[in-house]
């Protein structure tokens, strides 16, 4: 008969066996951790797009240089002159604007003393609103030395459409502070005029 050979027993087939595991949780991990840049791209699995650069917004930009230029005019400041033409120019550049925007840009071309480019910019607001506070207000301050019985009418026309219009437009919110000092301005200037003026 022949030899028989020695059955094969836990010392010999647990270290095996370890070594099995062992290598089979490597694997494991090392599909789990694998760099998703080098999986294929599947449903869900796509990487989020770049977040877009934030850029601000031009119209909030010209109503800061509005502000700021608006300060410095008011407070007598050397770089008034310069920041009038930049917020002039930057609303300019914003065309077609609308009615808030029309009334900054005749409010900064009073301030820098071209009264008839104001008064082209407020026309162009009661144009489509002849009722329009701040467009009357500014046409009537653009005419106040040039043509005094023009800025009369127009002064005397804020003063009767004035309650009327409270509400009426979201501009008005955004001036608010200014309707008293305004609303002084229009009273003052049509009781200094009415002698002067051209009745039919």
């Amino acid at each position: 008969m022949g030899e028989t050979k020695p059955s094969r027993g836990w010392d010999f087939w647990l270290p095996i066996g370890i070594a099995a595991v062992a290598l089979a949780g490597v694997a494991v991990m090392v599909a789990v951790s694998w760099p998703k840049a080098n999986r294929a791209p599947g449903a869900g699995g796509a990487a989020p797009p770049p977040a877009r650069p934030a850029f601000p917004d031009p119209r909030a930009v010209a109503d800061q240089l509005y502000n700021r230029a608006m300060m410095a005019h008011e407070s007598g400041q050397a770089q008034a002159a310069a920041l009038l033409a930049e917020a002039t120019a930057t609303y300019e550049r914003l065309e077609p604007l609308d009615a808030d925007g029309l009334f900054h840009l005749a409010t900064l071309q009073l301030a820098a003393g071209d009264d008839r480019a104001a008064r082209v910019s407020a026309n162009r607001i009661l144009l489509n609103a002849p009722d329009h506070l701040l467009g009357l207000a500014a046409a009537a301050q653009a005419s106040e030395k040039s043509a005094p019985q023009v800025a009369r009418r127009l002064w005397q026309h804020y003063l009767d459409v004035y309650d009327a219009q409270q509400g009426r437009e979201r501009e008005y919110a955004h001036h608010e502070r200014m309707f008293p000092v305004t609303n002084d301005r229009a009273r003052a200037f049509v009781a200094s005029s009415a002698g002067a003026a051209v009745r039919p």
